[in-house]
């Protein structure tokens, strides 16, 4: 065989292999940018806090870190309206960023929110910042939003960015199945946040990413 023929058959091979494990899931520019986020994500946490959670939407998952080292994965789903970020009150979206808990709450055995309840920072800077430009917060909601976050404490939940994102419990079945179910929150199997509750403290990071 000439070394053209080779060149060209070396050339195909390589196409259909990477068409072939690409479609089964051994080879996806998908999963390897997934990876790398994590990956980024764990040195981050590593520097900056010992636990902090990673949230993926686009993979149905959430992965607590410790020290920068991956401790557990657990399923979780989000609001309804799956589409993008969160904009304003009554959108169903679950909002992308980075985000602190302020709130712990045990609820007993709440028919929708479950056993436990995580407080999350939203609104942060950034949906300020969006909500200011776009004309759905004043310039004085803008500034409480901000100031809220650089004190660490609970932003603003009732203006027309909307509020009270957090992670909880409750519809057990639908969350092991990925089936989005929730006005925004992100839900978690009752005893998988039963088992990373003690650990998570006022302040922990949280960032939501597609």
């Amino acid at each position: 065989m000439s070394k053209k023929k080779m060149a060209y058959w070396g050339s195909a091979l390589v196409t259909f292999l990477l068409c072939v494990l690409g479609g089964t899931g051994f080879f996806s520019p998908a999963e390897a940018a997934a990876d790398a986020v994590r990956s980024n994500y764990a040195k981050e946490f590593a520097e900056s806090a010992a636990t902090a959670i990673l949230v993926e939407k686009s993979k149905h998952r959430l992965t607590v870190f410790h020290e920068g080292k991956e401790l557990k994965t657990y399923p979780c789903a989000f609001g309804v309206n799956p589409d993008g970020d969160k904009k304003e009150r009554g959108d169903n979206r679950t909002p992308e960023g980075r985000f602190f808990v302020t709130e712990k709450e045990r609820l007993g055995s709440h028919p929708y929110l479950g056993r436990s309840w995580l407080g999350l920072s939203y609104p942060d800077v950034g949906h300020a910042e969006r909500g200011l430009g776009d004309q759905l917060i004043s310039y004085g909601e803008y500034q409480r939003i901000v100031t809220a976050n650089e004190q660490l404490a609970l932003p603003p939940q009732d203006t027309q960015l909307g509020g009270w994102i957090g992670i909880h419990g409750g519809r057990d079945e639908a969350t092991r199945e990925g089936r989005d179910w929730t006005e925004g929150c992100i839900a978690m199997v009752d005893s998988d946040l039963e088992e990373i509750y003690p650990y998570i403290r006022y302040g922990t990071a949280v960032v939501v990413v597609r």
